[in-house]
């Protein structure tokens, strides 16, 4: 998670800044995961609720400025037409459930508020150098992760997700990194290979020594290309 947000929230925070962030804005954070965002909101003057499945690395926030709420978006209510500004990253690709999701979100807007919604679209992603047996450890990753659900590029049908969800306004935006091991974030590609390499393994999508192979190539300072997050905005 501390990876995913020194890569990512320099951008999500431009976004969200772009709309208006600050004190006596109500705003919900699905997903907050270790929390970056919620005390950048929270730093901002707004009032933030962070939900998350997993609440244990953000409980330390709660305060006078963030409530800190532990649901399942999938199962749990949320509350109607309270936030002017609803957020959620890396979320949605996850999860099966993720239209009927997107319109519960929408449902907890205010009129005239903004759900902003980033998500990945895998198709760029890989090394500089476009090894074979890389790519194959890629395409066996993601293989697995959809037996689960995981859509890699939703990122690419998020906007017609929220035109059909009844928002407007809709915009957006891709934003890629190149990055080596030096940069911050490459640790989340790297720990995130580590902890399913096993599990693709014994699936049987992908050979052990494709598997050692990938897990060297990511202790080299190799660049990557990262997926492409794709940034959709929407106002109820």
């Amino acid at each position: 998670m501390a990876g995913i947000e020194r890569l990512w929230d320099p951008g999500s925070q431009a976004l969200l800044d772009e709309l208006g962030i600050g004190a006596g804005r109500r705003c919900l954070e699905v997903g907050a995961g270790g929390g970056s965002l919620v005390q950048w909101m929270a730093g901002r003057g707004a009032t933030v609720v962070a939900i998350d499945i997993d609440t244990r690395f953000i409980e330390p926030l709660a305060g006078d400025a963030v409530e800190i709420r532990r649901a399942d978006i999938r199962t749990d209510e949320l509350p109607q037409c309270e936030f002017d500004l609803v957020h959620a990253r890396l979320v949605l690709e996850h999860l099966t459930e993720r239209r009927q999701i997107l319109a519960r979100l929408v449902a907890a807007l205010r009129p005239g508020g903004w759900l902003v919604v980033e998500d990945y679209d895998w198709t760029g992603f890989g090394l500089d150098d476009a090894d074979p047996q890389f790519q194959r450890v890629s395409e066996a990753i993601i293989t697995f992760m959809q037996q689960a659900g995981f859509e890699p590029r939703y990122g690419r049908r998020l906007f017609d997700d929220m035109a059909a969800a009844g928002l407007s306004d809709i915009r957006g935006e891709g934003r890629a990194r190149v990055i080596d091991s030096s940069s911050p974030g490459f640790d989340f590609f790297r720990l995130s290979f580590e902890s399913v390499r096993d599990a693709v393994v014994e699936a049987g999508l992908l050979s052990a020594e494709d598997a050692d192979a990938a897990s060297a190539r990511l202790r080299e300072n190799r660049r990557v290309f990262t997926p492409m997050m794709m940034a959709g905005i929407g106002r109820r």
